[in-house]
């Protein structure tokens, strides 16, 4: 008879019977979590992850001599000191109006530096930019305030009701606090606290190998049945063979717990084949249980058959909903009328089979989306001019636009947008020929690329000019696109950074493809011409024009 001794459990868990072992690894161990039933752009990449957790950091409160020596250890001066002593202040105040207690707003703004220094950042650049007109403060001139006020309504305004810096602080890196901050948007910061300390379900158990093994014992006592080398070793080695690593096997148990009863013949291969219709196997099968781990119950492979059936119907091909299902599992855990009345409203706005295909495979995500949370984005760009055609264009393109909230995010972006000089006039064909600035981040990707394009020589103006003339311009990276681009017109072409204002169509051809060859062939004619001439002809018209012939020589080495 199994009995072993909770207490005495080792380091590596370790489930003995009278002759043989099987190990499920070490129980105190990096958990990736996911939370269905949100919706988001990229889901097929994001885990919630408890390595290195430590929530002693959230009750342990730091004096404030130990803020001030930390801030010097990382090099700060007193100036820095003061500024940073400021913005956690401002935080500390944004999470207490959340309902956080004092205590825990300090001990969580002591253990969130880079959000803290995100903040900072971001209200420099707002300053240095001037760019404060799009921010409203319940009448205030935000311009005029002090960095704790600025950092106050930044942080207010971000709307996060202070989950990043809650998420930093146990231990989660930014990009992935940010997305998990989405799935618990709806969840109230003290809350999730009171989450964390409880006892029986809550998460902190998922950290302790003596916790969630007791618990996962007194939950399921019958697994302590099971044979060893003829279920248990064999399920794991299982697992390992569809892609399931072997240290991540028991995330996918203590997730979905009833899969450890399951017989590998009888119950779980024929399901897994059942995914073949859509040409899923192999490694495919492994990812999606670490995403959804109920994919392979009874329920779901019933609801899987029904789904293929409707998506069928609608004439959506297979491909499409291979992709959706391998990249989002969840979907399949949905009702056939809650995914038809979604594709319903797609329909309304002309996507529809190959199409309707396209953006369930790009965010199929959105077939998770409340009807209400929908139809406020399509009025969204009903205000903004476009007709329902138009929106179903935009839809099929950047479905992500109909994930984001419109107060939270849309509106936000458009306040940006007028603020550098886009008028109402001109919005509504700037996001029409580039719909991604919707759901661009202000901080990370426009703020920058401006502020890049500004510091070489171009005004504020000229930049709004150039993004009216050229929408994609601040979807371009600095790095990969803006600064070689415009190094080589200086540096090599020997032409002013203001020509691009005239054509900022520019950056968007190949460097090595197209830029650099004409240049050459220009050069070794001795010929002198616009950007747009030397590039906005296509490759016939620009052999005839500088080189009387009907086709592109090949550039000099």
């Amino acid at each position: 008879m199994l009995a072993p001794s909770l207490p005495s459990l080792s380091k590596n868990l370790k489930i003995s019977v009278p002759h043989e072992p099987v190990f499920l690894g070490n129980w105190n161990f990096p958990c990736n979590l996911q939370f269905p039933g949100s919706i988001y752009p990229s889901p097929s990449k994001t885990y919630l992850k408890f390595e290195r957790f430590n929530y002693s950091l959230l009750f342990n409160r730091l004096s404030d001599t130990r803020q001030r020596a930390s801030i010097v250890e990382h090099g700060g001066n007193s100036d820095d000191e003061e500024l940073v002593l400021e913005a956690r202040e401002a935080v500390a105040e944004v999470l207490q109006e959340g309902g956080v207690s004092k205590q825990e707003s300090l001990d969580i703004v002591s253990n969130s530096p880079k959000y803290v220094k995100m903040l900072i950042d971001g209200v420099h650049d707002l300053d240095e930019h001037s760019l404060w007109k799009s921010w409203s403060a319940e009448g205030e001139d935000v311009e005029s305030l002090s960095l704790k006020k600025k950092v106050f309504y930044m942080a207010k305004e971000k709307g996060d009701n202070g989950m990043l810096p809650f998420l930093e602080s146990i231990g989660l890196n930014p990009m992935v606090s940010t997305h998990v901050a989405r799935y618990l948007s709806s969840e109230k910061l003290p809350n999730l606290i009171n989450k964390m300390e409880a006892k029986r379900g809550g998460l902190n158990m998922l950290d302790s190998k003596d916790v969630s093994f007791q618990y996962f014992v007194e939950s399921f006592p019958r697994f302590l049945m099971l044979p060893v080398e003829y279920h248990l070793k064999l399920l794991v080695e299982f697992f390992q063979d569809i892609g399931v690593p072997k240290e991540l096997t028991r995330v996918v148990i203590l997730l979905f717990p009833p899969i450890i009863f399951y017989d590998i013949e009888k119950d779980i291969k024929p399901r897994i084949k059942a995914f073949e219709k859509v040409s899923i196997e192999g490694k495919d099968i492994g990812r999606m249980l670490l995403k959804y781990p109920w994919v392979i119950s009874s329920s779901i492979i019933e609801n899987y058959e029904e789904v293929l059936t409707f998506f069928d119907a609608e004439k959506v091909p297979r491909t499409n909903v291979s992709h959706a299902i391998k990249s989002w599992p969840h979907i399949l855990g949905c009702s056939i009328s809650k995914i038809r009345s979604m594709v319903e409203q797609f329909g309304e706005i002309g996507v529809k089979n190959k199409r309707l295909g396209k953006v369930i495979a790009s965010s199929p995500q959105l077939l998770l989306r409340k009807h209400h949370e929908f139809l406020q984005v399509v009025s969204f760009m009903e205000e903004l001019g476009f007709d329902g055609e138009s929106i179903g264009r935009i839809l099929s393109r950047c479905p992500e636009i109909f994930a984001a909230s419109v107060d939270k995010t849309l509106k936000r972006k458009l306040k940006f947008l007028a603020d550098i000089g886009i008028s109402k006039d001109h919005l509504t064909r700037v996001i029409r020929k580039y719909p991604e600035l919707l759901v661009s981040d202000i901080d990370k990707t426009l703020l920058p690329r401006m502020k890049y394009l500004m510091k070489t020589g171009l005004s504020k103006r000229e930049v709004a000019s150039m993004v009216r003339r050229f929408s994609p311009l601040l979807g371009y990276s600095v790095e990969e696109v803006l600064r070689p681009k415009l190094e080589f017109l200086v540096n090599t072409m020997e032409k002013p950074v203001k020509d691009v204002v005239e054509y900022p169509r520019y950056f968007s051809y190949s460097l090595d493809k197209k830029i650099k060859p004409r240049f050459w062939v220009l050069k070794g004619r001795n010929v002198e011409c616009s950007l747009k001439d030397m590039l906005g002809k296509n490759d016939e018209d620009f052999a005839a024009d500088y080189m009387g012939i009907g086709k592109m020589l090949v550039p000099p080495l």
